[in-house]
């Protein structure tokens, strides 16, 4: 990677006699937006507030409202549990003038693995073939709806043989009652209520079967899950509305990146819109990128996403307001700062847990690039009919309107809006984590859906390296909270990461994986040693002796990859099967299944997030006696345990630095997606930013960076102890441990 910074020089006035401050550069150089002062950054920490605020802004929209995102549900509701669903505002605004454009990415391969679209129809139609989770295209056909109605119809049918009993109570017979048409028509009615109630307690257990099968990644139910048939009429519905016009003022486009490169006018520039295989090129090219082979860059670039989101309200008004986000608009991002164990206001779909993510609220001078973002981008998707009769583009509406007024005159009020644009060969977000990176003298913190760009890691390892060999005093800390892959897919990014931080050890099914290659090829070098008869002819030996040449290449590979002869014993004979037991292996004596190799000048801490029921920091349930539970065979009682899904994409440095964006870090987001963030140098805003973040996550923050690695580690320590007592957890944080994702770098593709 080549280095961003170089040698300044600065000519002081002699005659001055003010104050002069300098400060470290912290903006991309390259990015087609300049920082901008007068700026104002506001989190919005999990869904609850982000879409509270998207909802509020949208709701007092006076003039346009503009939406880019990855995954766009109408039936969602920014306000739970009884707020309108987002179609429902959109088309309200839509009806009092106001012009709403929503953009999303869409491209048919991939929704049938996710689809960002629930509702839509493979075909664009709304819900008339496959991807509208209907697949008839007729909802009262969906197999939930049925049973709802006829569970409905059931209760109706009770009631009304209810109020029948009770009238025929009047009506007593003395004689003989097995002949009385009153007491017959009572039986048979008490019958027919008992096979009602029947039908409906199995009607019941279906209709939770059924639930349990989410839908939003599956293609059998991609229109939204199928507990909530109402859901999927709606995303139905709405679509047919906006693609056939109907909807006032909502129109609505989906977008995807072309082949090849293209000429397209802007006003009266002619921009080159690069595409896929311009991205392909940039990737065998880039620096830093050396363990993604040709195959796996082709399928990164053949299903590279626009993965920006973000929402624009009445540009070009003094009420103007923007949000950068992590939120996409799918009903299943909702959640709480308590990321409660089971949240049924909520309103997730279930097999959705609790949902960590964040959001900024931003004014001022940004808003003009967020426009452009967003105008050029809409133009871009314009349909051929507008193209063809020159219809005047949003890009040259919005140019002729003046950039906005300053938000704040404080201090710290620069910020940049940067992205990840391949299709314009902009790549700012890497370069403002690179340069972030440079700059830490205290700590980094990444909170982030991913954690699989290794050349991160082995820039913080070499920058703490350098710090000690200068001599500078203290430790830099790297604080992370990310997901585990917990995948049959392998990740062999997030092993080489982990690896570059002396963390590989947390990773033991890659571990095993590794060394049973190393003990595979130690096997078949000793075969070649003692293979006599290859020995006796000039040409085979020659091949003999090059195949153990490869063969010792790959040891000192799988050597230098974290295999030492330590781990080869460690993990000798033990079956993936057992693999998950060794979390059990951790006593009051610290003793652990893994073992970190600190790198000099660099503390690492590695977290995942979870949350419990007793909720954390609860006492543990209370239990019977061990004789009790035996007497009545009662099973003991645990805590239950439920992870938390990370999806944010920050990024803190020192308690000065601030970067909110869409961009995950793996080479994707970083090259091949399109992503949009904020950065912004703020102490204010970073620093109350990493206080409530660590207070949610740890229980409670420290007054110093040292302070908090301990009290992360001792709490991510004690969680796992809890864990195997089945007690509820102290905190949210979890030590990073991945049982179940193999390695093979052949399926890493993001």
């Amino acid at each position: 990677m080549k280095d961003l910074y170089s040698p300044e020089t600065i000519t002081f006035d002699p005659s001055f006699t003010g104050t002069l401050n300098l400060t470290l550069d912290w903006f991309a150089n390259k990015s087609f937006y300049p920082p901008r002062a007068g700026v104002t950054v506001e989190p919005l920490v999990n869904g609850q507030a982000a879409f509270g605020a998207v909802n509020d802004a949208i709701d007092k929209a006076q003039h346009s409202v503009d939406v880019i995102t990855w995954g766009f549900d109408p039936a969602m509701r920014l306000k739970r549990p009884e707020g309108l669903r987002v179609g429902e505002l959109l088309a309200a605004k839509g009806k009092q003038g106001v012009k709403v454009r929503v953009l999303v990415w869409r491209n048919r391969i991939a929704n049938l693995v996710e689809n960002t679209l629930p509702g839509a129809g493979f075909g664009g139609s709304g819900g008339t073939a496959l991807g509208s989770g209907i697949l008839k295209g007729d909802a009262a056909e969906n197999q939930v709806l049925l049973l709802d109605k006829r569970r409905t119809q059931n209760r109706i049918d009770m009631r009304g043989l209810q109020q029948d009993l009770l009238q025929a109570q009047h009506y007593q017979n003395i004689k003989s009652r097995s002949y009385d048409p009153v007491f017959v028509a009572n039986a048979n009615a008490n019958n027919r209520l008992l096979a009602l109630e029947a039908e409906n307690a199995e009607i019941e257990r279906l209709s939770k079967q059924a639930e349990s099968a989410q839908g939003y990644n599956k293609l059998s139910g991609s229109g939204g899950t199928q507990q909530d048939p109402w859901g999927q009429i709606y995303t139905r519905d709405w679509f047919k509305d906006v693609n056939s016009a109907r909807m006032v003022n909502v129109e609505f486009r989906t977008r995807d990146f072309d082949g090849k490169a293209k000429k397209v006018m802007a006003g009266d520039q002619r921009r080159v819109v690069r595409g896929r295989l311009d991205f392909l090129y940039d990737l065998l090219a880039a620096e830093g990128i050396t363990d993604l082979g040709v195959g796996q860059m082709v399928l990164l670039t053949m299903f590279a996403s626009h993965h920006q989101k973000m929402v624009l309200v009445d540009y070009g008004t003094p009420q103007a307001i923007g949000f950068v986000m992590g939120h996409n608009l799918h009903r299943n991002y909702w959640d709480t700062d308590a990321h409660l164990f089971d949240d049924r206001s909520a309103g997730r779909d279930l097999g959705f847990g609790p949902w960590q993510d964040i959001s900024m609220r931003v004014n001022g001078p940004v808003l003009a690039d967020l426009s452009q973002n967003f105008s050029q981008a809409w133009d871009l998707e314009k349909p051929w009919y507008n193209r063809w009769f020159g219809k005047e583009s949003l890009q040259a509406e919005r140019n002729a309107l003046p950039v906005p007024g300053v938000a704040t005159r404080g201090a710290h009020s620069v910020a940049q809006v940067c992205r990840t644009q391949p299709q314009d060969k902009e790549t700012s977000i890497l370069e403002h984590y690179l340069k972030a990176i440079g700059n830490a003298t205290d700590y980094v913190y990444m909170e982030n859906q991913y954690f699989r760009y290794p050349d991160f890691a082995k820039r913080l390892g070499d920058i703490a390296k350098n710090r000690k060999a200068r001599g500078v005093p203290g430790d830099l800390y790297l604080f992370v909270v990310t997901n585990t892959p917990d995948s049959k897919t392998a990740s062999a990014t997030t092993y080489e990461m982990l690896q570059a931080l002396g963390q590989e050890q947390l990773m033991p099914q890659v571990q095993r994986d590794l060394s049973e290659s190393l003990r595979e090829y130690q096997a078949q070098i000793e075969e070649l040693t003692n293979d006599t008869d290859a020995r006796s002819s000039p040409f085979a030996n020659l091949n003999r002796l090059k195949s153990i040449e490869r063969l010792q290449a790959k040891i000192q590979a799988l050597r230098d990859q974290g295999v030492t002869t330590q781990v080869e014993e460690r993990m000798r004979g033990l079956q993936p099967d057992y693999i998950p037991e060794l979390a059990e292996h951790i006593d009051e004596n610290d003793d652990k299944p893994f073992q970190l190799s600190d790198i000099p000048g660099l503390k690492v801490v590695i977290a995942t997030l979870a949350t419990s029921d007793p909720a954390p920091g609860s006492p543990p349930p209370v239990r019977l006696s061990p004789e009790a539970e035996a007497i009545l065979n009662a099973p003991q009682l645990k805590a239950r345990y439920k992870h938390i899904y990370v999806h944010s994409k920050l990024l803190l440095v020192d308690d000065v630095y601030t970067l909110l964006s869409s961009a995950n870090i793996n080479i994707r987001s970083m090259h091949s997606d399109s992503e949009l963030g904020i950065a912004q140098p703020n102490p204010e805003l970073a620093k109350s930013l990493r206080e409530k973040l660590w207070g949610m996550h740890a229980g409670k923050v420290k007054s110093s960076v040292i302070e908090n690695y301990k009290h992360w580690s001792k709490q991510m320590d004690n969680n796992w102890r809890a864990q195997v007592a089945g007690d509820p957890l102290m905190s949210h944080l979890l030590r990073f441990w991945d049982v179940v994702t193999p390695y093979s770098p052949n399926f890493t593709v993001d």
